[in-house]
């Protein structure tokens, strides 16, 4: 009897039997468990392959560097009769149409609530390092967006769209903990609330960007009983203004750090004022604000003749001096931008996204799901080169269901 087989006798059948439990009800999920709760998008009749095995087969493939349906589709030819029995797939092996359809069609959201119950259990199983302080230990959540540059969306008006995901990341593993699709990148605020109403939000401090300095997203946070910290740009420009006309000389710098490497000397330092009570003696800076926060960034090339540039960046948090020293702060603002290092450069040069053509139906957002599903299970098992790890995968056809613990 195949493995999938055996784990599916388990679990329960019913009314709501292909849709995406909650993430609380999904808590220690196999992949296999978590990816069987996705309903079939087809009608039963002539059905050959389940979605379960299309997806098994599309999600061990992308493990092993593959980029496109037809990449898919030829793991699934080469990858051996022992392989495809282990994933539930039938006698013959799915043709590239077939998976093509099929991943056009399959339900994005409940794919996505499927990988989430998967990834979300993992995440808690990881230990931190011994001897973390533990308010290093509080989870940061990441969110930021990416465009699709290759998969153009001709709308019904004529009107040609690239779509927009926005993602939230782990910042200590790397993990990816969600995804959502917007039309494009000015709707990125819209999926704010999207991608954490299915998380504990309990004592997590949320990254963003300053398209997500928004008064509402603060106060949703306050509510969830989350905390923020989010960089302040002209799109609130009376905010930035009150923040750059804080007396930053004379609150002097509470920490710096020095860095060396990718070619470049770095220096950078943060200062730090409290907004309780107001300096400015003006209303409220922002709601729930604890502290304001000025980050100089001096950097200089190796090379000879370098010059040194300097950029200064503002941000604000609702986190206390107790929650976070100084120095903690500053890496939490850079660690933000590991969802651009961490996640988005690595789907462009390890998958080459941005000229991936998939744009019908949902497969723009389901092929990305499947690589944030490899690069998270790839994070989780400690590594750091994405493209090695590909490559490793790919010469054993076992090594993905070793991974993603199918076997």
């Amino acid at each position: 009897m195949s493995p999938i087989v055996a784990a599916l006798e388990g679990l329960e059948v019913g009314p709501d039997a292909g849709r995406a439990a909650p993430v609380g009800e999904a808590a220690g999920l196999s992949l296999v468990e978590a990816l069987s709760r996705v309903p079939d998008p087809r009608k039963p009749r002539g059905v050959r392959h389940g979605v379960l095995a299309v997806l098994l087969l599309g999600a061990c493939a992308v493990l092993a560097g593959a980029r496109s349906f037809t990449a898919i589709a030829e793991y699934a030819h080469d990858v051996g009769r022992a392989v495809l029995d282990v994933l539930g797939v039938g006698a013959v092996a799915p043709h590239e149409s077939t998976i093509r359809r099929v991943l056009q069609r399959v339900d994005a959201s409940a794919l996505e609530a499927a990988l989430q119950s998967w990834v979300l259990p993992q995440l808690s199983a990881q230990p931190a390092a011994e001897g973390t302080p533990r308010r290093e230990q509080r989870r940061v959540l990441a969110l930021d967006g990416k465009t699709l540059r290759g998969a153009r969306v001709r709308a019904a008006d004529g009107r040609v769209w690239l779509p927009h995901l926005v993602s939230v990341l782990d910042q200590t593993s790397g993990g990816v903990l969600g995804q959502v699709q917007v039309a494009e990148k000015g709707s990125e605020i819209t999926a704010f609330t999207a991608l954490l109403d299915p998380l504990d939000l309990d004592d997590v401090l949320v990254t963003a960007d300053a398209l997500h300095t928004q008064r509402a997203h603060a106060d949703y946070l306050h509510r969830r009983g989350g905390h923020y910290l989010m960089t302040i740009k002209a799109n609130q420009p009376t905010l930035l203004a009150r923040v750059r006309a804080l007396p930053w000389t004379q609150i002097g710098v509470a920490d710096r750090q020095r860095g060396r490497g990718h070619g470049r000397v770095e220096t950078r330092t943060i200062s730090m004022v409290s907004l309780h009570p107001c300096p400015d003696l003006g209303a409220e800076f922002f709601p729930h604000a604890s502290q304001a926060i000025k980050l100089v960034r001096r950097r200089r090339p190796l090379r000879p003749g370098g010059k040194w540039r300097t950029e200064t960046a503002y941000a604000i948090t609702s986190l206390t001096s107790t929650d976070a020293d100084p120095g903690l702060l500053a890496r939490w603002i850079r660690g933000h931008w590991s969802i651009e290092n961490r996640l988005h450069w690595v789907r462009d040069v390890c998958f080459d996204e941005d000229r991936a053509t998939a744009h019908t139906g949902h497969a723009p957002q389901v092929m990305s799901a499947l690589r944030n599903l490899a690069i998270t299970a790839l994070r989780l098992h400690g590594v750091s080169n994405i493209a090695a790890a590909l490559r490793h995968h790919a010469r054993d056809p076992h090594r993905p269901l070793t991974t993603y613990k199918i076997i």
